[in-house]
């Protein structure tokens, strides 16, 4: 393996198995209390393992195909057809799980469940690159270049967005606007399509009143302590109780019914107070490597495809991780989005690993030489 490569996986691991241990962590003793059938709170834990062995089946599996092949029309259309099924399937009564107001999963058999989106997030990144650097020609020309690639990703957009959820939508946009940028679109394009997706989540945001506490909540916590602002307010104190270095592993007080979502949505809340700013700034150094060296990967990549594709990842990825943080610490209004391969989770937690085996096989593939090329070019 390449040093990028293996210094991505070393990354990802680390992140997964401290997911692990944070889990457990902050699900143990609400488990105990509220399930009768699970005294020993290894509940949450046992499914987190389960989650991480396919997902890193899923790694292995993704490492080993040609990422060339992702390229192919029929692939991706599968894909495709395969993540608009799914996301439509959400809204049929029966079929999808609605929780907390919102009907984002799937039921299986057995009892456990999958959120389409999760998956409709790697297959836009992969369709972007695709049809982004097939259309290289054309990029420029708003009608036959910008337009397709902003229509596809509003597509996935507003059917995500059917589901009552704002901030995965927000991401894919984030991270598709970024790839059309890379691709080599005008800026004048990207710059107005931010503001008119601004101005689309302002809207949305104002017509939807809990979306509107939420803003509220976010700009003065306090002044709705016990109701919209009291998930905040907790965090807060969590990161306040950690200090520097924490008051030890299982040592959060916040996680004892006081904190909403420990173990997924605020687990970084958690971390806080148990590993203080040490784990904290350790977590997000983390992810700042992972995020430098996969956009090596990415100017080192031996084509546009896999450029773009390795962009794509490594942007889903440290856009979704940015947002989690700022939630967590009151920078961004809350919103309920996991911390990548930390939060308990299935869909998320597979999902990523397998995004992660695409990345390495474009690490693999890549050439040093050709982004010191990119950057003598750029400096001539």
């Amino acid at each position: 393996m390449t040093r990028q490569a293996v210094t991505i996986l070393t990354v990802v691991l680390a992140l997964s198995l401290l997911g692990v241990l944070m889990v457990y962590s902050a699900s143990a003793v609400r488990t105990s209390v509220t399930d009768t059938s699970d005294a020993s709170g290894y509940g949450y834990l046992l499914q987190q393992l389960k989650y991480f062995a396919i997902g890193m089946l899923g790694l292995i599996v993704a490492l080993k195909v040609d990422y060339h092949v992702y390229a192919k029309p029929w692939v991706y259309r599968f894909f495709v057809t395969v993540a608009v099924v799914l996301l439509l399937l959400v809204l049929v009564p029966g079929v999808g799980v609605e929780v907390y107001g919102a009907r984002r999963w799937i039921k299986l058999p057995g009892g456990s469940t999958f959120q389409p989106s999760e998956f409709a997030k790697a297959v836009l990144v992969v369709l972007l690159a695709a049809t982004l650097s097939a259309n290289q020609a054309r990029i420029k020309s708003f009608v036959r270049g910008f337009l397709p690639a902003i229509g596809i990703t509003t597509a996935f957009a507003v059917l995500v967005l059917m589901e009552d959820d704002l901030g995965i939508p927000v991401v894919m946009m984030a991270v598709a606007l970024l790839m059309i940028f890379m691709a080599g679109t005008r800026w004048i394009y990207v710059i107005t399509s931010i503001l008119l997706a601004g101005g689309a989540i302002a809207f949305i945001t104002k017509a939807t009143p809990y979306r509107m506490r939420r803003i509220t909540a976010f700009l003065d916590p306090w002044a709705v302590a016990q109701t919209d602002g009291f998930q905040l307010i907790q965090s807060l104190s969590a990161f306040a109780r950690g200090s520097i270095t924490g008051q030890g592993l299982g040592g959060s007080e916040q996680k004892l019914f006081y904190l909403p979502f420990p173990h997924t949505d605020f687990i970084f809340a958690v971390l806080g107070e148990e590993a203080g700013l040490v784990g904290t700034v350790t977590v997000v150094l983390l992810f700042a490597l992972f995020l430098t060296v996969a956009f090596r990967v990415a100017l080192c990549a031996p084509d546009l495809f896999g450029t773009l594709l390795a962009a794509g990842i490594a942007a889903m990825v440290s856009v979704q991780a940015a947002f989690n943080m700022g939630v967590t610490t009151g920078l961004l209004p809350t919103k309920g989005l996991p911390l990548p391969f930390i939060s308990s989770g299935g869909s998320a937690l597979i999902m990523n690993l397998t995004l992660i085996g695409i990345l390495i096989n474009v690490a693999l593939q890549a050439h040093e030489d050709r982004a010191e090329r990119q950057y003598a070019a750029a400096r001539a």
